[in-house]
């Protein structure tokens, strides 16, 4: 399963790439406007917008110290979206040192405000560098909050932690219902996930051709372990006749996309497969790198010693 890691900043829509102002180039109106309407008026969206400016370089010349300054100023009064981008510019030392107890302190003012990106950014600080248990418990309230608030990532997330028992009891029920909530929301983990409870019949009732279909999809656009999932299914024909040469086609795929299952089950596949599509170097090949990828059984097959930490 997948955690997805993305920082979401403030950032809600790509703009087109403008040329950058020469630095003897007169700055425009609009930025004159906006830098008053900051430190002026006091106005937090104008704050906001500057600093995102500033850090896109785009309409401005790039830079990141400014930038970080109108994000405090936007911040300071009052914007939720504001706390998050300063909170992400902090987190990941951008316009100056990384201070994780401030990034903290601000996603989670964002976050209390409303701003599920904010509860979602927290969430993926305290998965991936928790300083103890309580913030991965956290973490999994957190990812909650971001799908509360239509974070499609952010509920395969949760769910995840919920299907591993992490930060919290195992539910597989609830897991699955997420998933589903997520993938129908546009997470593509998410579809791959619940594409796999329901191949499996996990925490629920079977349903193979609504499995074929999430599944189907989610390799279509690059996920490897939804690759990997519907050549094992084509493989055992599990939703018709089995079909070696597409399940070939689909475990090489998710291989080369680095699912460590993908590689091992290609490896199985032409070892154990058909006599015509046996290939007893390529299967070596395969069952390597499944073992460099993090495959423990793989690893019994090959002399190759798997990734640290896996």
């Amino acid at each position: 399963m997948t955690i997805r890691s993305c920082i979401l900043l403030a950032l809600a829509c790509a703009m087109a790439p403008l040329p950058l102002l020469a630095a003897d180039t007169p700055p425009p109106a609009e930025v004159v406007d906006l830098v008053e309407a900051c430190e002026v008026d006091r106005d937090a969206a104008s704050c906001l917008k500057q600093a995102i400016r500033l850090y896109e370089g785009k309409k401005l010349i790039k830079d990141d110290l400014t930038a970080r300054r109108f994000a405090a100023k936007a911040c300071a009064e009052r914007s939720d979206e504001g706390c998050n981008f300063l909170a992400a510019m902090l987190e990941k030392g951008i316009g100056g040192p990384a201070d994780r107890e401030s990034a903290v302190r601000n996603y989670r003012r964002a976050c209390d405000g409303g701003y599920a990106n904010a509860c979602y950014n927290l969430g993926l600080l305290f998965y991936y560098e928790a300083a103890d248990m309580g913030e991965v418990a956290e973490a999994r309230t957190l990812f909650a909050k971001g799908c509360d608030g239509n974070i499609a990532v952010s509920c395969n997330n949760h769910a995840v932690m919920l299907k591993f028992g992490e930060g919290g009891p195992r539910d597989l029920p609830s897991a699955r219902g997420i998933f589903d909530a997520a993938c129908t929301a546009g997470s593509v983990d998410g579809c791959t996930n619940f594409g796999y409870m329901l191949m499996v019949g996990e925490a629920g009732p079977s349903d193979l051709r609504r499995a074929a279909t999430l599944l189907d999809a989610a390799c279509t656009v690059g996920a490897g372990n939804a690759c990997d999932n519907m050549g094992v299914m084509l493989m055992n024909g599990m939703n018709g006749p089995a079909d070696f040469a597409q399940a070939g086609t689909l475990l090489r795929k998710a291989c080369a996309l680095d699912s460590h299952s993908g590689c091992f089950n290609l490896g199985e596949l032409l070892t154990k497969g058909p006599d015509h599509i046996r290939d007893p170097d390529a299967a070596a090949t395969a069952h390597r790198k499944a073992c460099q990828l993090g495959h423990k059984q793989a690893c019994t097959l090959t002399n190759t010693p798997a990734q640290s930490g896996a």
